[in-house]
């Protein structure tokens, strides 16, 4: 079965279960970096929220083997147990007093989201973009999230720097940076086990308490030159995804180009597309308190 048939088969079986004044959609979601997916939405009558259920994930999983009823039955449960619109009053988004404690910012790649930039408030950074979202927590459907787009701007006569300077202050609030080292992350995803060898470069990863678009954490006031200090070193950075970013101290790294191979290659592999932040790695120093863009020499073909 291919994908098409796919979908045709769970609209066709959520139409038949779910109650007849239900509306169905299929509408393309652009995500991060481009990547444009399919989502189907479920908006009961009179409800004014609906949000997307991502049917690619579910067609991954028909394809490793899970049955196509069970699947319809989990996103039929997910349908029936979705009581979003009735614990979240969508109107608040309609005046901005209420939004300003939920504003907090991300970071994106500038080139690769150009088409998005053109719709959504942004400030440029290096290569990258910080653009703003409304983060809710603990809704019936866990935390969700709202792009702020220019419309909305434009609806709450507000500027860019207005919302950079809410976010500025929400965003270490509500989503704490958090700096620990790789082995501590891994032997914290490994029930306690001993991952690291003693010869593997030292790193460190630097995210949100929420583990969720923490790559961010490297714009809250003072976080790079406390990492300076913490290392008490110059570091370099790295991209790991839009979730995080890896340290480096300045001492073990003895080939820059490698290491921007390195990104690339994990980037290419191991990283979803809309979660890839940058190609490129960084260097930050706490003598000029600049963060940079490492220039890699091109190789010679």
């Amino acid at each position: 079965m291919n994908y098409q048939e796919f979908v045709s088969s769970v609209t066709g079986f959520l139409r038949e279960a779910l109650p007849c004044d239900t509306e169905l959609s299929l509408v393309p979601l652009e995500k991060n970096n481009g990547v444009i997916l399919e989502g189907l939405t479920v908006r009961k009558e009179g409800e004014r929220a609906a949000p997307a259920i991502y049917l690619d994930s579910y067609y991954q999983e028909y394809l490793a083997g899970r049955s196509l009823r069970q699947i319809q039955e989990t996103i039929l449960e997910c349908c029936e147990d979705n009581c979003f619109s009735e614990h979240f009053d969508a109107s608040f988004f309609t005046d901005y007093r209420k939004v300003r404690p939920t504003v907090v910012y991300k970071l994106i790649n500038y080139e690769k989201n150009q088409e998005l930039l053109k719709r959504i408030p942004h400030i440029p950074f290096l290569n990258l973009a910080v653009v703003f979202y409304s983060f809710l927590p603990d809704t019936p459907v866990g935390n969700a999230t709202v792009l702020i787009h220019n419309s909305h701007m434009e609806y709450w006569k507000i500027t860019c720097g207005e919302l950079y300077r809410d976010a500025k202050q929400n965003t270490p609030r509500l989503l704490p940076a958090e700096v620990k080292s790789m082995s501590q992350v891994l032997s914290e995803l490994s029930d306690g086990l001993d991952t690291q060898e003693e010869d593997e470069i030292p790193m460190y990863v630097l995210t949100n308490s929420g583990k969720a678009l923490g790559a961010a954490c490297i714009l809250y006031e003072g976080m790079l030159k406390y990492c300076a200090s913490w290392l008490d070193s110059a570091y370099y950075l790295l991209p790991s995804s839009i979730h995080e970013v890896i340290l480096i101290p300045k001492a073990a790294v003895s080939n820059e180009q490698e290491l921007g191979e390195m990104v690339r290659d994990i980037n290419r592999t191991q990283v979803l597309k809309t979660e890839v932040l940058s190609d490129q790695i960084y260097f930050y120093s706490p003598e000029s308190g600049q963060l940079s863009i490492v220039k890699e020499e091109k190789r010679q073909i």
